[in-house]
């Protein structure tokens, strides 16, 4: 979908420190083979327990909507995405988030759309402000976060990629901002479904199931497939380039317009399997070198990725931006970006 006069205008992303992947491997909690294959550097770990998925959450929400400018009456709307667990069962963070960062402003939802909730969120976010009124701004956060007994952090996806810890944010306003969202585009193969249900029955217990291994899964799903894996694996690839082929056609662009792509933060072999060879984009433009300092923070990625390219200073005017999303449903949403002013000198009016 085509977009007019909607602008990124702010971002923010909080990760807990990192720790090297050569001391999972030297303990045995990871292999030397499946760090050839992520080429993952370092995770993001955290050893706090204040650190949960709402603090982290809300810091990154402050720090993008300080970046923008904007104050809190002007927000209509704040989404909130995650993939994990939000902090406690049976409680809406996004309410919790938006008393935080926005004194409560606007309305807000949570969005559960797995590792694609974030990204997914850009979309649900352009079509709330296109019918909003001039001036109106949204708030998407996200955060995950992969504690142990709950999640594997090692070994849930070793192929893959690691599970990372963090959150990432960021404004989305109409009128104001650095970057214009020239479109966005969704599409989805529920065939996939099954890879992160795998043959595990339905439980009413939500401690069933743990500790989460997602290649289990994949493998017991991909057993049920005519060509197994590989047919797997080419279904999510399509995915992309289905997106990929909508998002170009309609910002009128090829793959060699992109500047800079911020990506899932997947391992190498895994990000070019489902990602950069469906669009046709060298890994030189992606986020990847970023990602693999991270980990794989769940929706959190591309936020985080957009925020590291914020702080570097590589946004320049004239730059094409693509934002890759990619869940498990199985679905995919692609945002392209036109920068339109280097973020530093971009203060929303108040």
């Amino acid at each position: 979908m085509l977009h007019d006069d909607i602008h990124l205008a702010g971002t923010g992303a909080w990760h807990p420190k990192t720790v090297p992947v050569d001391e999972a491997v030297a303990d045995g909690r990871y292999t030397r083979e499946f760090q050839r294959q992520t080429g993952q550097r370092r995770v993001a770990v955290v050893d706090d327990a204040a650190d949960t998925q709402p603090a982290m959450a809300i810091r990154a929400g402050l720090r993008a909507v300080e970046r923008s400018g904007l104050t809190a009456d002007r927000f209509s709307l704040l989404l909130h995405g995650v993939a994990t667990s939000n902090g406690l069962p049976g409680w809406n963070a996004a309410s919790y988030v938006q008393r935080h960062v926005l004194d409560g402003h606007g309305v807000s939802f949570e969005v559960h759309q797995l590792s694609n909730s974030a990204v997914g969120s850009m979309e649900l976010a352009c079509r709330w402000l296109t019918t909003g009124a001039p001036g109106s701004a949204a708030l998407i956060t996200a955060s995950d976060r992969f504690g142990e007994g709950a999640w594997d952090r090692w070994g849930a996806a070793p192929p893959v990629f690691v599970f990372g810890d963090g959150a990432s944010a960021a404004v989305l306003a109409r009128g104001d901002g650095f970057a214009r969202v020239v479109c966005t585009v969704t599409v989805a193969d529920t065939v996939l479904e099954g890879m992160q249900r795998g043959a595990m029955p339905f439980s009413a217990d939500p401690q069933d199931g743990y500790p989460i291994g997602f290649f289990d899964r994949v493998m017991e799903f991909s057993d049920e497939l005519d060509d197994g894996l590989d047919e797997a694996k080419r279904r999510m690839a399509d995915l992309m380039a289905r997106a990929g082929e909508r998002a170009f056609a309609e910002a009128g662009l090829t793959a060699a317009d992109i500047r800079h792509a911020a990506t899932p933060a997947l391992g190498r072999e895994a990000l070019y399997e489902q990602c950069l060879d469906p669009l046709g984009i060298d890994i030189d433009r992606s986020t990847w070198s970023y990602a693999r300092e991270v980990g794989h923070a769940g929706c959190t990625d591309q936020f985080a990725a957009l925020d590291h390219l914020v702080g570097t200073g590589a946004l320049e005017p004239g730059d094409r931006v693509l934002v890759a999303g990619l869940g498990g449903g199985y679905n995919c949403t692609l945002a392209v970006l036109e920068v339109t002013a280097r973020p530093e000198e971009v203060r929303c009016p108040r």
